[in-house]
């Protein structure tokens, strides 16, 4: 073991700080979130005293998302200053429409789970094997998942996603034993 500790690198050394404007949606969606759940925790009933709420603890979690969210957004603000008036255009990472697009699919993927009224049974050798709205959607979501991020062709996407679902749906339905939504 050697007395010169090695540093630790992230996954990109060299990818520097967010742009500014990054950092201000990030804290913006951050304090969103840490409102969203200081108000519910404060709606939780209180049994006893305040030191046993139940809301307590996510409160001052919350709370100190809400700090850091703040300290986060001032950052970036004071960053955008220093920018030149020039180069003030946005600056989006290469990836970002990549990280909306998986926003929106996913958006979508939750509501076909929740409006999407299908269900198929099949019996094969004996075994009945249901086919719900939680398989065709999850096939249909993670095919497109995997074509935007991995860039396969879609019949490569689609089998990988297809294998992989069907598997993970027979053994939790059959072997575990367990519904899927």
């Amino acid at each position: 073991m050697s007395d010169n500790p090695k540093p630790v690198l992230s996954e990109d050394p060299n990818a520097g700080l967010a742009t500014p404007i990054m950092d201000l949606i990030a804290a913006g969606v951050l304090a969103v979130i840490a409102v969203w759940m200081m108000t519910e925790s404060l709606r939780l009933p209180v049994p006893g005293a305040i030191t046993t709420a139940p809301g307590l603890l996510p409160f001052i979690t919350s709370a100190s998302l809400l700090v850091m969210a703040l300290i986060l957004g001032a950052n970036a603000l004071a960053r955008r200053r220093v920018v030149d008036a020039k180069s003030v255009a946005i600056e989006l990472p290469a990836d970002f429409q990549r990280t909306l697009l998986l926003g929106a699919i996913l958006v979508v993927y939750v509501l076909g789970l929740q409006f999407l009224p299908v269900e198929a049974a099949l019996t094969i050798a004996s075994i009945r094997i249901v086919i719900g709205a939680f398989e065709v959607a999850t096939i249909v979501i993670l095919t497109a998942i995997l074509r935007v991020y991995w860039q396969a062709a879609l019949w490569a996407c689609f089998v990988v996603t297809f294998g992989w679902v069907a598997f993970l749906s027979i053994v939790f339905r059959l072997v575990f034993q367990v519904p899927l939504p």
